[in-house]
């Protein structure tokens, strides 16, 4: 019999730590349903902070800058839950170096390019871990390329990707459809590009969806009649 196929869009952004435990939940529940389900995943691209310089900034001056001074301790509070959640799914959040908000727009170039070479869940996770477990700048090109090239994208392929105009407009268009389909947030998961599932839900919940989308068939009481097997004998 063949396996029903579910289509999930992951609208994400590197910076977001939501967005890493999320997607980790959504890989737990796929390799649970695998005997019963094939799934098709795309991830596409949103930005949180499209103005973070180059460098990066404090996660702190973003806070004060954004939310005011008062904000702080709901950071602090978050990054706490945050940690504890984490370490339950085997993702470690190192606060004490994961301290800056990058500039997203070329990571979200990288993850467009991977999907070619059919890596693009092991670079976005090459980059959640780079980004908040070994606090590098995940807009740094020698931390890009490097990723890249450990997750499969051909070095040759990567040479002067950075420096062109490749993957610019591709990316600003799937950040615009993101924008029409009235995702105002992340990680948002669009199922079979109809329904939309928002933030780091628990396995359980994307469990559910699996199943309400392409529920498993039951077999009826009584003998089974002639049939046909998949090694050719009938």
């Amino acid at each position: 019999m063949t396996k029903p196929t579910i289509k999930i869009d992951i609208v994400t952004d590197i910076n977001c730590p939501w967005c890493y435990l999320g997607e980790q939940r959504l890989k737990s529940a796929m390799e649970a349903a695998a005997d019963r389900y094939h799934f098709e995943v795309a991830t596409k691209p949103y930005e949180l902070s499209p103005n973070a310089p180059a460098e990066g900034e404090s996660k702190e001056a973003y806070f004060i800058k954004n939310y005011g001074a008062a904000a702080l301790p709901r950071l602090n509070d978050s990054s706490q839950q945050l940690a504890q959640m984490g370490k339950a799914e085997g993702i470690i959040f190192d606060w004490q170096k994961a301290t800056r908000i990058h500039n997203t727009f070329n990571a979200h170039r990288l993850l467009w390019l991977a999907k070619d070479y059919g890596v693009q869940k092991a670079v976005a996770d090459a980059l959640y871990k780079a980004n908040f477990t070994d606090g590098s700048n995940v807009n740094d090109v020698d931390v890009l390329l490097e990723i890249g090239q450990a997750n499969g994208i051909p070095s040759q392929r990567l040479q002067g990707f950075f420096e062109s105009e490749e993957g610019k407009q591709e990316v600003r268009q799937l950040e615009a459809w993101a924008q029409r389909s009235g995702i105002s947030g992340v990680p948002a998961f669009i199922f079979n590009q109809q329904y939309l599932v928002s933030g780091a839900q628990p396995a359980e919940t994307f469990t559910q969806v699996f199943e309400q989308l392409a529920p498993s068939l039951q077999a009826l009481q009584g003998e089974d009649g002639p049939s046909c097997g998949p090694d050719g004998i009938c």
